[in-house]
């Protein structure tokens, strides 16, 4: 049985899904109860870019790292 590497950027893509969803719950907030005035508008664009580029950089250094490495390899020897 081996186990890869891969199970870690899989519980990666779970976190960022509930950041987006999160992310998504808090921006709805804060344009339909948030006061509309141009502060609010600049924090939530500032917000998007940098979730943005924060996403994109960690994409780019996940897409370096060869996911299908072993982790865990167990061998079973069936002429024991």
């Amino acid at each position: 049985m081996i186990i890869t590497l891969s199970i870690f950027y899989y519980l990666f893509l779970i976190v960022l899904a509930f950041f987006l969803l999160y992310s998504f719950f808090n921006i709805y907030h804060l344009l339909k109860f948030g006061f509309s005035s141009t502060t609010n508008i600049i924090i939530i664009v500032l917000y998007l870019a940098f979730a943005s580029v924060l996403i994109m950089f960690a994409f780019g250094f996940l897409a370096q790292y060869d996911w299908q490495r072993p982790l865990i390899q167990a061998q079973t020897d069936a002429s024991l």
